[in-house]
This record gives C-alpha cells, structure tokens and sequence, in this order.
C-alpha cells in the first residue's frame, strides 16, 4: 500500500495517491474535487489522521449528555445531544472537512434517518475519505468560490419544503435515492452546465432522508465571470436536477401521504 505517508482514494479520476502530511485541499487544482464536510463514527486515533490532511473536528458526548465540538482553542459549540444534526451543519457552515463522531450510540439512528443516509464507523483514512458529505448553503458557496480568482458572480437555488401543500398541512417530507447512481447523475449534471460559456464551476447538493416545513431540500450553485453568465446555466441545472436525478419524496400531509 506504499508508506506510512500515503493512501489510496478511489475519486472522481480515478485512484490517486494522496499525502498525509500535505493538506487535502492543498494536493488538489481548482478545477478537481471540491470537498465538504465528512461525517463519520470514530475516535481520537482516527480523528489525529483526519487532522493531518484537513480541517478536523472530534464531536464527543459530555458527562452531562451533552453534544460538545471544540472548533478552536477558546471555542466549544455545547449543545444538547438530540441537537447533533444541528451542531454538524454548523460545522459545515466554520469550514471543517471532517466530523468525527464518539459516543453517540443512541442518538446515531435518529440522525441517520433524518440524514438519509447511514454514517459509517471507520478505523482508516482512506475509508474517512468515502465518508458521505454534509452541505450548506454557506458551505456550497464558501467551496464553489475555492481557487477560481476571475469570476464575480455565483448564483444559488435553494428549495425549501412548503408547509401548504395544495391547501393541505404539510408535516414533513422523505426522499429517498437509488445512490448507486446518484453520485454520477449529479456530476453529469454539473458538468453540462460547467460547459456555457463564462461558467467555471457548478455543484449540486439534494438532501435525502425526513425534511421538515421551512427546512432547505436542494443546493445548486453556479459560478461565472459575469452575473448574466450564470442565470440560464442555474435555471436549465434546476431543471435538470428535477427530470434527471433519481431521487424520489414522500409527502406526509395531515390527512394521509403520498408519493409525488
């Protein structure tokens, strides 16, 4: 597997040695991956790795049951431990590419849930590096921006569950994805709109899982020279986003549910 100092990665160009002692974001061109934040089951060990290729956060649970994430020397984001989808997102939003989480046994079946997704536990670096991703709005516009120094504007989409629903009271919705294709149908996407002309870059990100009224769905960002570079690659990315992907929602409404 080669030195102590290296790792695999299977990405989007295939596998690609990486350095330990180079930060990740550092061994990548600005026209490469962009990275957000990584969550996963884990602990100190694993949580050292992390930090020596990227911006590292161990969430642990306190003698009190309280959710706890030191973000900086002086600085501990404490909250009770049912608030943990919370505190992860405002991760994303400071900046960090990997959340380790320890102790949060109980709480790990409710968070994946609302996620969508199941968070895995890993002993490895190149397994932290597969770890599914957590996005926000500030995140996605903080990671669209990353390296591109000749654009000016970014647009952004952003769809929010309604809580009326036809005239009827929306309680939550559920998507559900087949994410063995996902991942590729989005970066399909991403790359047609990538190709007009004045566009840069163009990211996706659809939330899966329990979304409640208020609550953001869907990201899509698009970064370009001019502010009238980027409106019709945003519009035809939404609608693409709609007729393409392979993700399906559940309406719960008040009186009963249905797939639409």
């Amino acid at each position: 597997m080669g030195s102590s100092r290296e790792t695999f990665l299977a990405n989007r160009r295939g596998k690609r040695i990486f350095d330990k002692a180079t930060p990740l974001q550092d061994q990548f061109s600005a026209e490469e991956v962009i990275f957000f934040l990584k969550i996963a089951l884990g602990d100190e060990k694993i949580f050292e790795e992390a930090k020596r290729v990227g911006k590292a956060v161990l969430v642990t649970k306190n003698g009190k049951g309280e959710c706890c994430a030191k973000v900086g020397e002086f600085l501990t984001i404490t909250t009770e431990a049912r608030n943990l989808r919370e505190t992860i997102e405002c991760l994303a939003d400071l900046g960090f590419e990997f959340a380790i989480l320890k102790g949060f046994d109980i709480e790990i079946e409710g968070l994946e849930k609302g996620l969508g997704f199941k968070i895995p536990r890993v002993e490895k670096l190149e397994d932290l590096l597969k770890s599914p991703e957590i996005e926000t709005v500030k995140s996605i516009l903080e990671n669209i921006k990353r390296g591109i120094k000749d654009c000016g504007a970014v647009g952004i989409f952003v769809g929010v569950v309604r809580e009326i629903s036809e005239g009827k009271k929306v309680e939550f919705l559920e998507y559900e994805a087949y994410t063995e294709i996902l991942s590729e149908k989005i970066k399909e996407i991403e790359g047609k709109i990538s190709e007009f002309p004045g566009v840069r870059r163009a990211k996706i990100y659809h939330k899966l899982g329990r979304i409640m009224p208020g609550e953001d769905i869907v990201y899509i960002a698009v970064i370009g020279e001019h502010r009238r570079d980027i409106w019709a690659p945003l519009i035809l990315a939404v609608e693409l986003m709609k007729k393409e992907l392979p993700i399906w929602k559940k309406e719960k409404l008040v009186d009963g549910e249905r797939w639409v």
